[in-house]
């Protein structure tokens, strides 16, 4: 799903339902957080955390039951694209790394002054822990 220093994937409904069928491997109807991790990338080609996609899974699961529906994943896709160009804004020198400060304003740009204002280091926590995230 990362595609660092290019422009996001389409947001097109039909182009994602493929991508969401691909990845439900039993035709339930929903993505489980095994078959969501086959569907990311963290920039680096190498899988999220699955700490980060069971976080994934409880922000967009709306029926409890630990998985996703499409229209879930959708709101998925375009929350994961929404924090990629707000990274990409404040790595102002395109290292692929951003400061605490950059953090901080990307995080209150983002409307999340209450994370913005809390300790920022908490906000790591949706990094994987091989990103490009460093919190200097």
């Amino acid at each position: 799903m990362a595609y660092y220093g290019q422009q996001p994937p389409p947001t097109d409904p039909n182009y994602l339902y493929g991508i969401f069928q691909k990845v439900d491997r039993d035709r339930s109807g929903n993505i489980s957080a095994n078959e969501l991790q086959q569907a990311l990338s963290n920039g680096t080609w190498t899988p999220f955390n699955p700490g980060t996609i069971r976080l994934m899974i409880t922000m967009f699961d709306k029926t409890g039951r630990g998985t996703i529906t499409f229209q879930d994943f959708q709101q998925l896709w375009k929350y994961i694209n929404d924090w990629q160009q707000t990274f990409r804004r404040f790595d102002r020198d395109n290292s692929g790394f951003i400061d605490k400060r950059e953090l901080k304003d990307a995080l209150t740009t983002f409307g999340k002054q209450q994370v913005a204002n809390a300790n920022t280091k908490n906000a790591v926590l949706f990094a994987s822990s091989r990103s490009n995230l460093v919190v200097r």
